[in-house]
């Protein structure tokens, strides 16, 4: 039995150890009352009273602060979080929420007003190109993105889930008829009209019955389904949530980019009894490491692995000859479209969006609701 006690999700220490320990994190953002960037998932705090009294956006920082919610510059104030996402190879995708309807927000006005601030707060880190993707819910954070000249990536979650409600299962009932209506080609098409880079979908687009309801010929993670995934993202990302570690290496081998809520570090194998390697972006193995991961004996794999830790270099410091192996096996595998060289080019200022990667969910994964 695991000895790690997960962190409350999106927590300081939450998103320090998912940064340190897999490919990146996502997390979620508010303005508050106070107009300072907070970071907290639901739309309300616990409490006593009318929901729009304990609305995020309607109480001040030094209350929110008492109450356990850490502001971003908490967060920007952790060295270890900083200095990771700064080397390189690290993703943090940072989802926008919206404020509950009780509070009278405009969704253009405020989606406005977060990035400006977002983008004054992370300007003094001078990020690496593909180190930040923004992500929300919101049908309008492309039309928003541009008429602000937003200076990072933006991508939009679905099927779409309305800002409000108290239970989540009521929440996906009211997304149920978008889902149903919507396709991975017809998402990647329409999001690649918009100039976005990579798209965000809940895994049932790719996993289960579900994906058999849409019209036309569902994708998938295998065989003609993978290669009509492939095809339909034309080199894009998916930041695809969430990924439950049956389905991780059949996600990372189409490229996805899995938001997980399984970061305990003591789960060295998944159930299929095979190793479990968390960094394949920012730390990808090279084939000794991961004959030697594979081969090692249960008893001290733990051992093997804390050593391809520290042995293994990071993104930023692997040689170029490597990189470029590493981009031509993933475009020519995943039908990236153009000259393999145009990818390898690319990924001269960061591994592109179409790369896998394995993020924190939250931070550590959610704690509570989903």
């Amino acid at each position: 039995m695991s000895d790690w006690k997960q962190p409350e999700e999106n927590s300081i220490e939450a998103l320090q150890h998912g940064m340190l320990f897999g490919d990146g994190v996502e997390f979620d953002l508010r303005v508050d009352g106070g107009g300072e960037l907070v970071i907290f998932h639901d739309e309300f705090v616990p409490g006593e009273g009318p929901i729009w009294e304990r609305c995020v956006e309607n109480l001040p920082t030094d209350y929110l602060r008492s109450s356990g919610i850490p502001t971003l510059s908490d967060l920007l104030a952790n060295r270890d979080f900083t200095d990771s996402w700064q080397s390189g190879g690290k993703t943090v995708d940072i989802e926008f929420k919206l404020p509950h309807p009780s509070t009278k927000i405009g969704t253009m006005e405020y989606l406005n007003s977060i990035m400006e601030k977002l983008e004054a707060a992370l300007e003094p880190l001078e990020l690496p190109d593909r180190s930040v993707v923004v992500s929300s819910f919101s049908p309008k954070i492309g039309e928003a993105a541009k008429s602000s000249g937003f200076g990072f990536p933006v991508i939009r979650l679905m099927p779409h889930i309305r800002a409000w409600g108290r239970h989540w299962r009521l929440k996906r009932v009211v997304a149920a008829p978008h889902f149903a209506r919507t396709t991975v080609k017809g998402i990647t098409r329409s999001f690649r009209k918009e100039g976005m880079e990579s798209v965000g979908m809940t895994l049932d687009y790719l996993v289960g019955w579900p994906r058999f309801i849409h019209p036309g010929l569902p994708v998938g993670l295998r065989g003609r389904g993978l290669k009509r995934f492939f095809e339909a993202r034309q080199g894009m990302g998916a930041f695809v949530w969430s990924a439950p570690l049956k389905h991780e290496d059949a996600l990372v081998n189409a490229g996805v980019s899995l938001v997980s809520d399984n970061m305990d570090p003591t789960v060295l194998v998944k159930p299929d009894g095979t190793p479990r390697w968390p960094r394949p972006a920012s730390q990808p193995l090279d084939e000794e490491w991961s004959k030697r991961i594979s081969e090692a004996d249960p008893l001290e794999r733990g051992d093997t692995m804390g050593e391809a830790f520290s042995s293994v270099p990071m993104w930023g410091d692997i040689e170029s000859e490597r990189k470029r192996r590493i981009i031509e096996e993933q475009a020519t595998r995943m039908l990236w479209p153009g000259s393999t060289e145009k990818w390898v080019k690319l990924a001269d200022d960061g591994l592109p969006w179409g790369s896998p990667r394995i993020i924190g969910h939250r931070g550590a994964g959610s704690t509570h609701g989903v």
